[in-house]
Order: C-alpha cells, then sequence, then structure tokens
C-alpha cells in the first residue's frame, strides 16, 4: 500500500502542474458564470439554466480531464524512460497502475470539488443570496488558496483539502437560500463515480496503446456507454431482433455511463418521495467501484506482459 500511494502522491503532484489542466478548469469556469448570462435570456427558468447547463458542464469536464490524464499521464513515463527506472526497483507493475490510478482519481476528484464550489456560488448569485457571503467567498478562497500555497512546503499538498473546504464554504452560502442542496451534491458524487469507471477504462488502453488511440478509444467508449440505455429501451421495427438481441448482450457487460447523469429532477424526485437520493447514488458509486475493479485487473494483467525492452 506505501507503494501504490507512492505512486499515487507523485501522480497527483504531477497532474496538478500540467497547464492543460489549468486551461481546462479555466474555460469550464467560464462556462459555469456564463450560465447566469443564459439565465437571463430564458422565460422563468433562470434557476433551471444554471444547475442543469452547470451541472452538465461539469459532467463533460470531468470526463476530459478523465480521459487526457488517464491516456498521457502512464504513456509519459514510457516515453521519458522513467519506467525503466521504477520498476527495477521492489515495485509490482500492477502496484505502479494503481499508483497511477488514484493518482489521477484524486486529481479528478480535486477538479469536481473546485467546480462543484463555483457552481454552487454561481447558483447562490442566481437564487439572490446575501452578496457579502457570495463576495466573500468568492474572494476570500482564492486568497486563502494563494496564503497556504506561499507557506506550504509542498505546494501541491494544499490543493486537495483547499478543495474540500471551498466546496464546504459554497454549499454553506447556498444553504442560506432556498435552493435544495442534496440533488446537486448527489449529482456531483455521481460525476466522481463516471471519473472511477472512465479512468480505468482510459487506463486500460493506455496499457498496450498510444495516447492518441486510447483517448480515441476511451472517449468511444463514453459515448457507447451514455447510450447504453437508449439501446436497450429503442422500439424501432426497422432494426431487426436478432440485433436487438446483440446490443442487450453488450449493455451487459459495457460500461453504463448514463446511470451517473440521471438528471437533477430525477433526483429532486427521489428526494421528495422521502428516500433522498441516497440510496441512488450509493447503489451507482457501488456499481462504478465494482467495474472499475473489474477492469483495472484486466489492465494490470495486459500491463504486466509487456515487454518494455
Amino acid at each position: 500500500m506505501l507503494r501504490i500511494a507512492a505512486v499515487a502522491h507523485n501522480t497527483f503532484r504531477e497532474a496538478v502542474r500540467d497547464r492543460v489542466l489549468y486551461g481546462v478548469l479555466g474555460i469550464a469556469t467560464a462556462v459555469l458564470v456564463f450560465t447566469l448570462v443564459l439565465a437571463e435570456v430564458s422565460l422563468d427558468q433562470e434557476r433551471r439554466i444554471v444547475l442543469d447547463v452547470g451541472l452538465a458542464s461539469i459532467s463533460m469536464f470531468s470526463v476530459l480531464v478523465a480521459v487526457f490524464l488517464g491516456s498521457s499521464l502512464l504513456y509519459k513515463e514510457i516515453e521519458r524512460k522513467t519506467l525503466y527506472v521504477i520498476l527495477p526497483k521492489p515495485i509490482r507493475r500492477y502496484e505502479f497502475l494503481l499508483g497511477k490510478y488514484f493518482g489521477i482519481v484524486i486529481t479528478a476528484f480535486v477538479f469536481i470539488a473546485v467546480m462543484g464550489a463555483v457552481q454552487l456560488l454561481v447558483t447562490s448569485v442566481q437564487a439572490e443570496a446575501n452578496p457579502l457571503y457570495v463576495v466573500g467567498a468568492a474572494v476570500g478562497l482564492p486568497a486563502l488558496l494563494g496564503l497556504w500555497v506561499w507557506k506550504a512546503r509542498d505546494r501541491t499538498a494544499v490543493v486537495l483539502p483547499w478543495s474540500l473546504f471551498a466546496l464546504l464554504v459554497a454549499a454553506m452560502v447556498l444553504r442560506t437560500t432556498d435552493v435544495v442542496l442534496a440533488p446537486i451534491m448527489a449529482a456531483l458524487v455521481l460525476s466522481m463515480g463516471e471519473v472511477l469507471v472512465l479512468t480505468a477504462v482510459a487506463l486500460f488502453f493506455s496499457a498496450f496503446s498510444t495516447p492518441f488511440l486510447t483517448a480515441l478509444f476511451a472517449f468511444g467508449v463514453w459515448m457507447v456507454g451514455r447510450s447504453a440505455d437508449t439501446m436497450v429501451t429503442m422500439k424501432s421495427d426497422s432494426i431487426p431482433e436478432a440485433v436487438k438481441a446483440v446490443l442487450r448482450q453488450l449493455v451487459g457487460v459495457w460500461p453504463n455511463f448514463n446511470l451517473f447523469v440521471p438528471g437533477r429532477h430525477t433526483l429532486e424526485h427521489a428526494l421528495t418521495e422521502g428516500a433522498g437520493p441516497l440510496t441512488y447514488v450509493v447503489n451507482n458509486m457501488l456499481y462504478a467501484i465494482a467495474y472499475s475493479f473489474v477492469v483495472l485487473v484486466v489492465a494490470s494483467l495486459i500491463f504486466q506482459r509487456r515487454d518494455f525492452l
């Protein structure tokens, strides 16, 4: 476990220093803020626009982060020849692969937490929260991050706790309004479940392919997985029954990414029924963990047999 943790820590440090990640973070933040403009031109659907477009954007950008990191970080170790220095040490190949996986997952978790904090603050603005709370959070949180980075010996170590603190502060600001917080937080957790599975899929392809093909294959798996429910439920007469049967069998083994984007209204409906979205979230997170475990086992077997000479 210590060896896996060491690889995960170094992977996280490498990932958070990547300028591409900051570019994606900046674009995602701009999109979330822009939802306030879109809300103003809608017809009495301001809150719906801010929440639905914002949460969909977080899901989409977190997918891009998972595919980008999953397809590039492992290949960089091979391209830079650093893998040849690491593997002769007392570390198994599956431990190295798992370390990469957890490092990428933690990075994506930080990304979702930061984007979630921005989403909650944007929603607070739309819900007409106290401006002092919103401005205080929007100014104070970046200032706190700058102070921590200035004081810390390892600058990357402060990113994870700061992102959690930012999400907590933004949630407290939103709680001062009439917006229901639970479905939004549930949607963020489900985005994390989607990242768990997609990162495992990306590392599976990365174990034997190039970054471009890995990204292409992983994104293709994600697109088909988002359409899994549609393939099962379609009733077109133009499609032969044999083809429908094959599609149903395919959906049974294909990662169903549609489970992680049920829509805010579905989660709100679960909340009104009394059970809340917790049951739905727990079941699908267990599915994400189990599926990721299976994919990582297969990826480890492939990576174990790969010849780097």
